[in-house]
């Protein structure tokens, strides 16, 4: 009987000696690492734009052109831009821009094209689009000059500050061409 309670309380001291006390000195990433929770915590993600964003612009000029289009955000295209900052790895996905752009001329339709990266790639394979959100406007004023429309185009890399400016010259055929601009535009990030 003796031996019964002596083993009792040997194993009621063992129990209670095992309450962790132990971790009290570890700091709180030590723990996230023994228990492989770390990753889970040491991540920010987030998506510029963060939900679907769309914006249509119907124009008709003076000089016989009608423009229309149609601006969104893809929700299945991305571009993703990484970086640690302290211990948290950072990743941001930049969500890509898809413009639908119809233009007629005195109510022909000279213009229907869906202007993305693949468009430009396809047109001029050098600017170098991997890391780069694409997004369009109407230049009224220069449009308004001549019998063309211009489209303004900034093409911004996400992991740089780096901003390129083209301009797809559409004339009234319907027949276009990209230029790259090197005027400085009043844009800020």
């Amino acid at each position: 009987m003796s031996k019964f309670i002596l083993l009792l309380v040997f194993i009621g001291i063992v129990s209670v000696s095992c309450d962790g006390r132990d971790r009290v000195y570890n700091n709180n990433s030590a723990v996230l690492k023994e228990n492989k929770l770390l990753d889970s915590f040491s991540e920010s993600i987030t998506y510029i734009p963060e939900t679907y964003t769309e914006v249509v612009t119907d124009t008709i000029l003076s000089n016989g052109f009608h423009i229309k289009m149609k601006t969104y955000s893809s929700m299945e295209k991305s571009v993703l831009n990484e970086f640690k900052q302290d211990t948290i790895n950072h990743k941001e996905y930049y969500r890509e821009f898809i413009s639908e752009v119809i233009i007629t001329k005195n109510s022909i339709e000279i213009f229907n094209k869906k202007v993305d990266k693949q468009f430009f790639e396809t047109i001029k394979n050098d600017l170098q689009l991997n890391n780069s959100i694409v997004k369009i406007m109407v230049d009224e004023s220069s449009s308004i000059e001549k019998d063309r429309i211009v489209l303004s185009a900034m093409i911004q890399k996400t992991n740089s500050n780096k901003v390129t400016f083209c301009d797809i010259v559409i004339d009234s055929e319907g027949k276009f061409e990209l230029r790259k601009i090197n005027e400085l535009y009043a844009y800020s990030n």
